[in-house]
């Protein structure tokens, strides 16, 4: 069987124990961000940069018959 792991806005197809181990390797991890501050009329322009942990991340995963990885895969890229 084959999942479909969807990060952010991307979804990735790949073997189910691949999806899980990427999910459980991801569980620890902490965010990275830089922000950039744009110049004022007190200020010059700016970037902060920011480690911290996210409670609200974007994950999914979907499990999907052979068959329906098959029949997914024979329609190819859409135009």
């Amino acid at each position: 069987m084959k999942a479909i792991l969807r990060a952010g806005y991307t979804d990735y197809v790949l073997d189910t124990d691949k999806a899980v181990a990427i999910l459980e390797l991801l569980e620890g991890a902490e965010i990275y961000e830089s922000k950039y501050h744009a110049k004022t009329d007190k200020s010059e322009s700016y970037s902060t940069y920011h480690i911290y942990k996210d409670s609200e991340r974007e994950f999914s995963l979907n499990i999907i018959t052979d068959e329906k990885y098959k029949m997914y895969k024979l329609a190819g890229k859409p135009e």
